[in-house]
């Protein structure tokens, strides 16, 4: 494996890294909600994605294929959050009471 690649596996942590400001901007839990990579069309949920933190934002990367498939970003005045590179983000419904 290349040094960089190391390097960038180092800073790697798992997705629950971003989950509480997840949860604050979507009032759930985004942790548990599944996904479906664009690149190799592996799915996961968020949490299980690999997240780089060390930057001005958050990126979520696939662990098959490392293909960004969420990317979170906070300014001042809003929060941008990219998921182009996700087939699509499932949201299972809460059981009928």
């Amino acid at each position: 494996m290349p040094a960089e690649q190391d390097m960038n596996q180092v800073l790697m942590v798992d997705g629950n890294a971003v989950a509480g400001g997840l949860q604050q901007r979507f009032g759930r839990d985004m942790t548990i909600v599944g996904t479906r990579c664009a690149g190799c069309a592996r799915s996961a949920e968020i949490g299980a994605l690999m997240a780089f933190v060390r930057g001005p934002g958050a990126v979520l990367r696939c662990p098959a294929c490392q293909t960004a498939i969420v990317r979170i970003v906070e300014t001042p005045a809003a929060q941008y959050v990219d998921v182009r590179g996700a087939a699509y983000l499932r949201f299972r419904r809460s059981p009928s009471r």
